[in-house]
């Protein structure tokens, strides 16, 4: 197996953006617990801290600057600066020369290891929605509430969720599906619509949705009913807009 430029170039640049969004900053070290003395001063102490995700930052900038340092004396190219935006820019102009090295695949590995570990211990605690699974890999891809985008947990792939969810829009309105896979697809970044597979049931039950696949197969076996995505939706959107009149939806 071996690495190419464009992918040592990609995970580089994603371990840069990660490492960007670690903000640990001086003033989220302390809270304030107000006026606790007579003297009217205020009392201070520590927040608690994620010191998994401190080491795991730590660790990151540790194997960028082993690297680039390695490197440096080896090809007498000094380095253009020791924070990790400049580390990774460094390496990244470089990455055709690292990838022909015999450790190259090895480095690569490292910093993808490094981002996933450090990904995850970022959006560990914050809320997630379920954004499609990846075209590379094929994993559930999730997206931190509120963020332009989604990375993939195994292959580092990143997506951008808004331009999906549009794309989504524009062509799978007429998606068909049984009452849990459009449970599932309807909760995702590009529809946002929270209703339960059982929900949906309840309405086919009550005839308010019609079937859109055969009762059974070419060989006669019965099939799950489907129902289209857009009919879902619409019901959605009725029954939040119509008053319920002591009866359920």
């Amino acid at each position: 197996m071996t690495v190419t430029v464009e992918q040592l170039e990609q995970a580089l640049t994603t371990l840069d953006q990660v490492v960007a969004a670690v903000n640990i900053g001086r003033g989220s070290m302390v809270a304030s617990y107000g006026h606790r003395t007579s003297s009217g001063s205020q009392e201070h102490a520590p927040l608690p801290v994620d010191v998994d995700l401190i080491d795991k930052k730590v660790a990151a900038h540790r194997l960028l600057m082993d690297r680039a340092l390695r490197i440096a004396l080896e090809t007498n190219q000094p380095l253009t600066g020791r924070d990790v935006h400049s580390l990774t820019n460094y390496l990244y102009a470089r990455a055709p020369w690292i990838v022909a090295q015999l450790w190259g695949l090895d480095f690569y590995k490292a910093v993808v290891e490094h981002t996933n570990g450090l990904d995850n211990a970022r959006t560990r605690r914050e809320p997630k929605v379920f954004a499609g699974r990846c075209a590379e890999c094929d994993t559930d891809l999730y997206a931190v509430k509120g963020q332009p985008e989604a990375r993939c947990g195994t292959c580092s792939a990143t997506y951008e969720v808004l331009a999906w969810r549009d794309f989504a829009r524009k062509h799978y309105g007429n998606y068909i599906g049984t009452p849990t896979d459009l449970s599932r697809k309807l909760s995702t970044p590009e529809y946002g619509i929270q209703v339960t597979a059982d929900r949906i049931r309840k309405w086919a039950q009550r005839d308010k949705l019609e079937r859109a696949n055969p009762a059974t197969n070419e060989t006669g076996q019965p099939i799950p009913p489907a129902y289209r995505l857009n009919d879902v939706r619409d019901l959605y959107h009725n029954a939040r807009r119509t008053p319920l009149e002591g009866r359920t939806a």
